[in-house]
């Protein structure tokens, strides 16, 4: 059913003065090319879509989001009389075959992810136009965007609920196979209408997006599609990602779920990447004293979180679930608790230092001035303390000295003959000018070690179905972790699987072999029944 007329809607649209897309999502960076949005203008924005049937069955009545990737709309199924939400490909994203293929793709990967705070998948399709669609359950509530651009900073408990829900609903993703890369608050979804909480669930939406958006030919060279404010250092220098990166995104929403505000930004797109890359997040407690107490434990599983190194995070999505149901309680009278400290075998490392690399654009003074002086005012209060207890110790020690030869002198003098008896002391100058330090302990061996991979061949190497980089490839491995799998593969060759854990040694040599190839077996006749063994032989 095709209707009469279509229906006019007012929205608020920003347009990339570069590349011309337009979005009426609240996005500050356009996701192709990088440049800074406007604020936008309402107008009047016509959709031929609204008030057509899509393959009989969704009768589309509204617009409810359109975004990098497509347009979301609201659709009601003709036969069972129940509202869906239907997303529909961005008609010039379309148009390249293959990303076509893979928005299919990676619905259908979504799909089969069953866990309650994964939104439901039901149906595919394409329109009359040729853009794929796929239907999912239509949410009511609103995104937890929605809420701390309404709110601000979120009560810890509350946050720490909604992290939990979302950690366990990504770790069924990363079971099955499938890396968000896109995790923001804008895909979050709280169901349930309250602003106080607690929602009735939550649901993480839209995975695969910056996957497939991100090798469309509308795509500016030098730009890694996707939100800046959420992407982990690994996604913006572009280097291999996997499940770890959506362990950071996962810090860097915590962080603004607890502060109200992200950890780092900026003007321009690339200067807030250079900052996921090289700059040290400002810890809650930091800018608010209050946070410290509110926070407690979670401020350090924040931070672990959004460690530069993917190996310094949290190793799964479960380990992060598992750290914060250790720390907060819910008591008889329903109030949750957050414990102050986090154990010290999940605690965070010391920073690390990262070297610069010339072809990045950097922060501005202005994006880092204010964290610099921060820190540096707390640094230098530490080391003038520390440098005052120094001098006071070294004081009490001289005085105790002198008046320690002092009461030796006259107890020798006192017990000594008439004739005089001569004493060479040994005289000790204390100067007041000197500064002395606690000593600082020697730092604690790190509670992991590395394990390099190899093979006779290049290799692919593999966790699941997640591509984690090839070989030599060198994984640092926890004490104490549970062993993991990894599968070797290489154009014909046969996968080898390799066993990764805490009593590996430190290099794990792997010998490829290549596919037998096929052999037609010539007659028993001709060929002795005493020839040598098959190599290739699985009876061995």
């Amino acid at each position: 059913m095709v209707a009469t007329d279509t229906i006019d809607l007012r929205q608020t649209i920003k347009r990339c003065a570069d590349c011309g897309q337009e979005y009426t999502s609240d996005i500050v960076f356009c996701p192709f090319d990088g440049a800074k949005l406007g604020q936008g203008t309402v107008r009047i924005k016509v959709d031929p879509l609204i008030g057509t049937t899509v393959d009989a069955r969704y009768l589309i009545t509204e617009v409810l989001g359109e975004g990098g990737m497509g347009t979301v709309y609201s659709v009601k199924h003709c036969t069972l009389d129940r509202t869906f939400a239907l997303k529909a490909m961005r008609a010039d994203l379309a148009q390249e075959t293959e990303l076509a293929e893979r928005f299919i793709r990676e619905a259908k990967a979504t799909a089969a992810i069953k866990h309650p705070n994964i939104v439901s998948i039901n149906d595919f399709g394409a329109l009359p136009d040729g853009r794929p669609y796929f239907v999912m359950e239509k949410l009511v509530g609103q995104t937890l965007q929605q809420l701390i651009k309404r709110g601000g900073a979120i009560p810890a408990a509350r946050a720490a609920a909604i992290t939990v829900k979302v950690a366990r609903g990504l770790a069924a993703a990363h079971e099955a196979g499938v890396v968000h890369r896109d995790l923001k608050p804008e895909n979050v979804f709280l169901l349930g209408r309250s602003d106080a909480g607690p929602e009735q669930d939550v649901r993480v939406v839209d995975f695969g997006a910056a996957q497939i958006a991100g090798k469309s030919r509308l795509t500016k060279a030098g730009i890694v599609y996707g939100t800046p404010y959420y992407m982990s250092p690994e996604q913006a220098s572009g280097a291999a990602v996997d499940h770890r990166a959506d362990i950071y995104a996962l810090g860097v929403i915590m962080y603004e779920m607890f502060t109200g505000k992200v950890p780092f930004e900026g003007d321009t797109y690339m200067g807030v990447l250079t900052q996921h890359m090289f700059a040290q997040p400002m810890p809650p407690s930091r800018l608010d004293p209050k946070l410290a107490r509110d926070m407690g434990a979670l401020e350090a599983i924040t931070l672990k979180c959004l460690e530069k190194q993917p190996s310094a995070r949290f190793a799964t999505m479960e380990d992060v679930v598992r750290e914060v149901d250790k720390v907060v309680r819910v008591d008889e009278d329903g109030v949750a608790k957050v414990s102050p400290y986090l154990d010290a075998g999940a605690s965070r490392g010391e920073p690390r230092i990262f070297a610069m690399a010339d072809a990045l654009e950097l922060p501005s003074s202005g994006e880092l001035r204010g964290r610099v002086m921060r820190v540096a005012d707390v640094d230098a209060e530490e080391s003038n303390t520390a440098e005052r207890r120094g001098r006071v110790l070294l004081i009490v020690a001289g005085t105790m000295l002198v008046l320690a030869l002092g009461l030796v002198l006259y107890k020798l003098r006192k017990s000594a003959p008439a004739e005089p008896v001569a004493l060479v002391a040994s005289t000790v100058s204390v100067p007041s000018s000197v500064a002395v330090r606690p000593a600082i302990p020697a730092p604690a061996s790190p509670p992991f070690h590395n394990v390099a991979i190899d093979a006779n061949v290049a290799c692919e190497v593999y966790r699941g179905a997640a591509l984690i980089g090839k070989t030599p490839l060198e994984l640092r491995v926890e004490d104490g972790s549970t062993t993991r799998s990894y599968v070797l593969k290489a154009a014909g060759y046969s996968d080898q699987e390799v066993v990764v854990g805490a009593t590996t040694t430190d290099r794990i040599d792997v010998s490829m072999r290549k596919r037998p190839a096929a052999v037609r077996a010539p007659p028993a006749a001709t060929i002795p029944s005493t020839g040598p063994a098959d190599p290739w032989s699985t009876a061995r």
